[in-house]
């Protein structure tokens, strides 16, 4: 019986880091992952230490692809799945993307979907255009799902109403949501829709809230006064609604299609009455706890500021 002999080797940190990850799939420990490599590049006659560890890269080149395979097809299945939870004039599928980025049979885009090949960087924008999805997220594994950006109510009150109306690249603004938050602090949000499942969500700092201090009056007002402007130039455009807690950190968190959530609910008149002093002012007309007080403080802060009122 051969006996073992101790052999010091000095071997490139690569090399280690590659044995190290081969022991943990065969099961072996590294001393014996590496004699076991050793032992298998003087079994052919072409074998050598250069091509065990091509081979070893090879293997593991494979592995990695094929869990970028699985991410990908499990984003790709995730945004078909949320644009199906639209309520669209027709239901997406992925036959309809195959189409929609111009190809006559549905077998490429089917591979991408099963995770058996992947699609080009250009197909990948294109995928996700039609899904109304985050590019960098789809990609790079950046960002979140879908597109939340900040917006900020300035003091013209036109350019508030051009930029909320604002589409994207591909399409433009078909309704625009008001949503408040149904908490005591009020938090608003705003969802943009541009047609059948795309989307995006404005995060905005506005309070609608009796609660909110002197900075926060300022915004209230201003966005009272642009809901003003849309409701006199572009009604049929915009919706009001009121959402649960767990909606609004959705939306926030932009891990779901905006659309598929904002769509669940009723148009709500307050985007219209908040400005509206023959509204507001019937105290039994009540949104929600404090719209009364609100309202009646908004006005006042309008009347208390030339700017303002002079935008009325």
């Amino acid at each position: 019986m051969s006996k073992n002999v101790q052999f010091n080797l000095r071997i490139p940190t690569e090399l280690k880091a590659l044995v190290s990850d081969a022991s943990k799939v065969s099961g072996r420990s590294i001393n014996a992952e590496a004699q076991y490599r050793l032992e298998k590049s003087f079994e052919g006659k072409e074998g050598s230490y250069i091509e065990a560890i091509n081979d070893l890269r090879s293997f593991f080149d494979a592995h990695l692809r094929g869990d970028r395979l699985k991410l990908l097809s499990c984003k790709l299945n995730f945004i078909l799945s949320e644009a199906k939870a639209v309520d669209s004039f027709y239901t997406p599928s992925i036959s309809r993307a195959a189409k929609a980025l111009g190809y006559n049979s549905v077998g490429i885009t089917e591979d991408w979907f099963e995770g058996r090949k992947e699609p080009s960087f250009d197909e990948l924008e294109k995928l996700a255009v039609y899904f109304g999805c985050q590019t960098d997220w789809l990609i790079h594994d950046e960002d979140k799902p879908y597109k939340k950006e900040n917006f900020e109510f300035g003091s013209n009150i036109e350019d508030n109403a051009k930029r909320l109306l604002q589409g994207n690249d591909q399409d433009e603004v078909k309704a625009l949501w008001f949503a408040r938050n149904n908490t005591e602090n009020g938090e608003l949000i705003i969802i943009k829709h541009y047609d059948t499942w795309r989307g995006s969500v404005l995060d905005t700092r506005v309070h609608i809230s009796e609660k909110v201090g002197i900075g926060g009056s300022e915004d209230r007002a201003l966005l009272s006064l642009t809901l003003k402007y849309l409701c006199r130039y572009h009604l049929l455009k915009i919706q009001g609604a009121i959402i649960s807690e767990l909606d609004y950190n959705e939306l926030i968190w932009a891990r779901e299609n905006p659309i598929k959530i904002i769509e669940k609910y009723r148009h709500s008149h307050w985007i219209e009455d908040i400005w509206n002093s023959s509204k507001y002012s019937k105290k039994n007309n009540s949104y929600w706890k404090g719209w009364y007080e609100m309202c009646m403080s908004n006005a006042a802060y309008i009347d208390e500021h030339k700017r303002l009122f002079n935008m009325k």
